[in-house]
């Protein structure tokens, strides 16, 4: 679908992207102007549409775009993350999100209101995106890069506790922890990007509560 566009300089596809970007997050779908797009590229507005046909191929394009750049600079971070203890990894990865949305935060911000808050012209795609996304970096995906059982100190579990449950209680805080932060963002209450300190903090409270509660 996109051929026409995918065939131009790399520095043109990257300037075109990042304008969009820049309008979609400061005015919203509805509101934003691809005359401001177009304008701000340098091209015409019947090359932009020639490029994606219409707005919402574009939305629907640079949102993408920032999903899989994200993906792909959390996946590299999660390389780098070496503590050999379970719940200080857990804390670590999630400090991690912080310092790889810094270069990206209006990236993040597009896929943010993308997800949490999809303008209804393209509430339907949008949700196709999410479940894609969300299926793929679910269960299977975090005990293999994030909840490491074998971090556990098995032996200096409290009788009557397992691994199995450490992980399952540990993924539900975070999950619901996630959730609560999200809606606050959602409902402009709370912004991880300038602010991410009260949600690292009530992470860590939690992990200590698991902690001491599990170890004997």
């Amino acid at each position: 679908m996109y051929s026409a566009f995918e065939k131009q300089p790399q520095e043109k596809k990257e300037l075109i992207i990042n304008v969009a970007i820049e309008e979609f997050v400061k005015n919203g779908y509805d509101k934003a102007s691809t005359d401001i797009i177009t304008s701000r590229a340098g091209i015409s507005k019947g090359i932009l549409f020639h490029y994606f046909k219409s707005k919402k191929n574009l939305y629907l394009y640079v949102v993408t775009y920032a999903l899989k750049l994200i993906i792909e600079k959390t996946m590299e971070a999660l390389k780098g993350v070496s503590s050999p203890d379970f719940f200080a990894r857990v804390k670590e990865i999630y400090l991690l999100k912080h310092k790889i949305t810094g270069p990206y935060i209006k990236e993040t911000q597009l896929i943010s209101d993308a997800i949490l808050s999809p303008p209804a012209a393209v509430q339907k795609e949008m949700e196709e995106v999410a479940n894609t996304y969300y299926s793929k970096y679910q269960e299977d995906f975090m005990l293999e890069h994030i909840y490491l059982r074998e971090l556990i100190q098995t032996d200096r579990l409290r009788e009557g506790i397992t691994a199995d449950k450490v992980i399952k209680m540990t993924m539900f805080i975070c999950e619901q922890l996630g959730n609560k932060y999200q809606t606050l963002y959602k409902n402009k209450q709370y912004d991880f990007f300038s602010e991410p300190d009260p949600l690292v903090q009530e992470l860590e409270d939690y992990l200590q509560i698991i902690e001491y509660g599990v170890y004997r």
